[in-house]
């Protein structure tokens, strides 16, 4: 916590001419010796938040994303990730990785102390690792998957060791995640976590520390000893909010000072904020990004030709320029633009109508004259194009089929709940065409969505996309450790995917963070979690205090 501004204590003078020195002296204290003002205010920033507050934990921020922003601010984790996603050092001073790439060493950087005073050493880490391996911890499922099969270890007070039974280059990204203080938790049963009292007053590593935590807001004040250096703004308040709307108001209004917002804004509350003069918005990207699944499967879309007709007569940017109102990133590639692994140079299929048409042609796709969808040995080039009851998304599907009526192709727009769509129709493979999205996380590797592995149960390879070359290149980027050599795969992933068009990639959303204009040197980067616009928030700077109200 930053000190209390009180003069300094004096001893006690008898009589009244100590009285009257020590009120002068007091008052000295506070006026500034060059303009006779008051000491400036204590810096602070407010920022309105859509949710609420259950858990700040990183155990269970996976059910709240008020809770991830939270967290974000109170703890930290062994690894930080930069703007494009490369890990960097945290907690953590340096690691090392064994040749095999199966054992990380992680040598903790000294002198950090918990918001309470305690030291900071490899028994917290060791204690956080176990509890998120532990099925009675009921912590993210998809982080406990991972550390159910890692074994941590520490082989001195300040030096880790964890192994992994194969190698496994996404596993930093993991080692993220915020650091558990064992000397007030080591005492708590795993499965009693989920409901102790230390999640509404939580004790972390990270820039700020919790003063005060309610249904309606979070307090959180700078910590003076945080190991990448103490915030310049000392007082940072979180609101919560039913909706956006509701939010954005209160930004327009001057009553908060940040709001961040994503496509589903309403258009007016989005017009509201930008002609808000007291606020700057600050693009940035999501990872996630949404898809034209084609089912590489089922016929018709089995034909190369097809997908690739498919992928030239569908207008990206006239999707995103129309109905995402700009604020999105043509999608070239599964794997997202401003990160480490992106190729820039990938060739994709462009927006050609006449092109997409030729290709149908030589296929032997027949459009007759006068008529409105082609066909091939009596079979018609019609297919369903599912989506769920997302409006977006089914805008989305009903311009893409639009889209493609007009090179001959029929695709009817079927809409189904999220839940149905994914359980019934997508991962069982029982579909044609679908939009809908996928998010990588903090790592790029595209093994999960498009491995041909993952085509099969519960798999999440949607399309059922298979190509042994591909196949090779995600398994040898997964499994070395040499940033260099994991990025050449990629790019050559990459390029083969731009060749198969096992799908057609659409866009990554921009979401907009508006931030009061006082406040210098925000720096979202790439959102691999909506909390990433903190990332940074310990080098933000201020101009003056806030006006609520105006």
């Amino acid at each position: 916590m930053p000190p209390a501004r009180h003069g300094h204590r004096w001893p006690w003078i008898a009589g009244a001419a100590g009285v009257l020195i020590f009120a002068a002296v007091a008052a000295l204290a506070f006026i500034d010796p060059f303009n006779g003002e008051d000491e400036p205010e204590t810096p602070t920033y407010t920022e309105a938040i859509v949710g609420a507050s259950f858990r700040v934990n990183p155990l269970f921020v996976y059910q709240s994303d008020a809770d991830r922003d939270l967290a974000e601010l109170v703890f930290s984790g062994l690894v930080r990730l930069s703007d494009d996603g490369t890990p960097e050092p945290s907690l953590a001073e340096s690691w090392e990785i064994s040749a095999d790439g199966t054992t990380y060493t992680f040598a903790l950087r000294s002198g950090v102390t918990w918001h309470n005073g305690e030291p900071f050493t490899a028994e917290d880490v060791t204690f956080t690792y176990g509890l998120l391996g532990n099925p009675a911890t009921q912590a993210d499922p998809d982080q406990a998957a991972l550390w159910q099969s890692v074994s941590c270890s520490a082989e001195s007070e300040m030096t880790v060791e964890c192994v992994l039974p194969g190698p496994y280059a996404p596993f930093l990204s993991y080692a993220t995640i915020g650091i558990l203080p064992s000397h007030i938790l080591s005492e708590v049963a795993p499965e009693e976590m989920v409901n102790d009292a230390f999640n509404r007053a939580p004790v972390g590593t990270g820039p700020y520390e919790m003063e005060s935590l309610n249904e309606t807001r979070a307090v959180l004040l700078a910590n003076p000893h945080y190991y990448l250096g103490a915030p310049e703004i000392e007082r940072l308040e979180l609101r919560f909010y039913p909706d956006v709307s509701s939010a954005a108001a209160d930004v327009v209004r001057g009553e908060a000072e940040g709001l961040l917002v994503d496509l589903t804004i309403n258009p007016q509350d989005y017009q509201a904020l930008q002609a808000t003069g007291e606020v700057t918005p600050h693009p940035a990207s999501r990872p996630a990004y949404t898809t034209l699944y084609l089912n590489n499967s089922e016929a018709p879309l089995i034909d190369p030709f097809v997908r690739e007709a498919i992928a030239h007569a569908v207008d990206a940017d006239g999707i995103i320029a129309s109905l995402l109102g700009g604020r999105a990133v043509r999608a070239d590639s599964p794997v997202p633009p401003g990160t480490w692994a992106y190729d820039a140079d990938v060739q994709a299929a462009a927006f050609d109508i006449r092109f997409a048409r030729n290709l149908l042609d030589a296929a032997g796709w027949v459009l007759e004259e006068d008529g409105v969808v082609r066909s091939r040995n009596n079979v018609e080039l019609r297919f369903s194009l599912m989506t769920d009851q997302d409006p977006l998304r089914g805008a989305i599907a009903d311009a893409i089929a639009e889209q493609l009526a007009e090179v001959g192709i029929e695709a009817t727009v079927v809409r189904e709940s999220s839940g149905s769509l994914v359980t019934e129709f997508l991962i069982p493979k029982e579909y044609q065409a679908a939009v809908f999205g996928w998010d990588p996380g903090a790592d790029p590797d595209p093994y999960p969505a498009w491995h041909s592995s993952q085509a099969t149960g519960e798999g999440r390879n949607l399309a059922a996309y298979s190509n042994e070359t591909a196949d090779l290149l995600m398994e040898e980027a997964r499994q070395t450790t040499d940033l260099e050599e994991r990025r050449e795969y990629y790019r050559q992933f990459q390029a083969l995917f731009a060749e198969d068009v096992p799908s057609v990639t659409l866009y990554y959303p921009i979401y907009s963070y508006f931030v009061s204009s006082r406040i210098s040197d925000v720096s979202p980067g790439v959102l691999f979690w909506t909390s990433s616009r903190f990332a940074n928030v310990h080098e933000w700077g201020t101009q003056g205090q806030p006006v609520f109200g105006q």
